[in-house]
This record gives structure tokens, sequence and C-alpha cells, in this order.
């Protein structure tokens, strides 16, 4: 009995140790993939200017067709790419913009900005209900690197999408989340208004 138990014991520390290795190891290709596309971007731009396209910018695995932007949240410690669309395959890779809504910064406008609220480790947004109204953070698309201040944040139910509506005088973004942590139930929006 007692031989069974410290067999047991020892499968599941060995267990304990292979999982947090799977999940270092996830969270560090994730990191890997996400710092490639934001780098392969800037290089782009970088390329745009001077006429010469970086090695580094032609690497096939990552589509830049497909890239909406690079969000960067200081008060949260986030610079990460945004992907075009928000079905679940483009969320598990990145930040995505929700189909079918207007350009980011255009007045009377509104963009957003959905992202899993814990991933591998926690990414993406899962400090985002550590926003303060006040909080200033960018949007870098290819044609400009535009200013946003947080001015409103909300939990709403998942069908309450009246919240993403433009705001006359405002050019909006709103940044979603599953709420609270490893739920579904609600959404914590935080929106935010161009500033000059």
């Amino acid at each position: 009995m007692k031989r069974t138990l410290n067999w047991l014991g020892t499968m599941l520390i060995v267990s304990g140790i292979m999982l947090f290795v799977f999940l270092m190891d996830g969270n560090v290709k994730s990191e890997e993939r996400q710092r490639g596309m934001i780098d392969a971007f800037r290089s782009v731009q970088v390329a745009e200017e001077t006429a010469v396209l970086p090695e580094f910018a032609k690497d096939e695995t990552v589509n830049l067709e497909e890239m909406e932007g690079i969000l960067s949240i200081p008060a949260i410690d986030l610079e990460a790419p945004v992907l075009y669309g928000a079905d679940a395959a483009t969320l598990d890779k990145s930040l995505g913009a929700i189909e079918n809504m207007d350009l980011p910064g255009e007045m009377d406008g509104s963009y957003a900005i959905a992202g899993h609220q814990a991933h591998v480790l926690g990414r993406f947004f899962n400090r985002l209900h550590e926003m303060k109204i006040g909080n200033e953070f960018t949007f870098q698309t290819a044609d400009e690197e535009m200013v946003f201040k947080v001015f409103d944040i909300q939990i709403v139910k998942p069908n309450e999408v009246d919240v993403l509506k433009p705001q006359e005088g405002k050019a909006l973004i709103s940044l979603i989340t599953c709420y609270p942590a490893y739920s579904n139930e609600y959404r914590l929006v935080v929106q935010g208004e161009r500033v000059e």
C-alpha cells in the first residue's frame, strides 16, 4: 500500500512538472509569434519609407494582410498585434478587431478590439480590468499612430451591443473581454476616445 502511494505521489509530481513545462512552452511560442507579427509589421512600415523590404518581413508564416495594427497599453504593460476578425481561431493567436465596424480613429465612428482575458498563463486582455478612466493607450496602423484616452468602463451582458454604437463627436475605440476571469457571463468594455 505504501509503495503504491509513493508511486502515485511520484507520478503526480512528474505530471505536474510536465504540465508546467507544456504551459511555459506554449507561453513562449505565443509570445514569439506575437513579437514576430509586431516586428514584421514595423519592418514593412520602414520598408515603405525606404523602399527596401527587410528579410525578416518576408517570413511567410506572418500574414501581414490580416493585421490591423498594434495596440499598446502602458498602464497594463501590453503590446499586442491586432488581427482582423474576432472568431475563435483569431482570438487564440492574438487580439481581434470586430468585423464590419468603422475605421480606427474615424470621427463619429466606432472600432472595437476583442481579446481573451486569460490565455496561456494570462496574456492579451488578462489585465484589462486594471484600466482606469484617464489612462491613455495607442493604436498603430500602417498609416499612423493614434492616441486614445479612456473615458468609460462598463460591464455588460454579451447581447448588449449598443455600447459599441458610434457617439457623435468622438472617434471611439472599445476594448472588450469576458468578465469575470474564466467566465463568459459578462463583457468588460473599456472605451477610449481619440485625442490629438
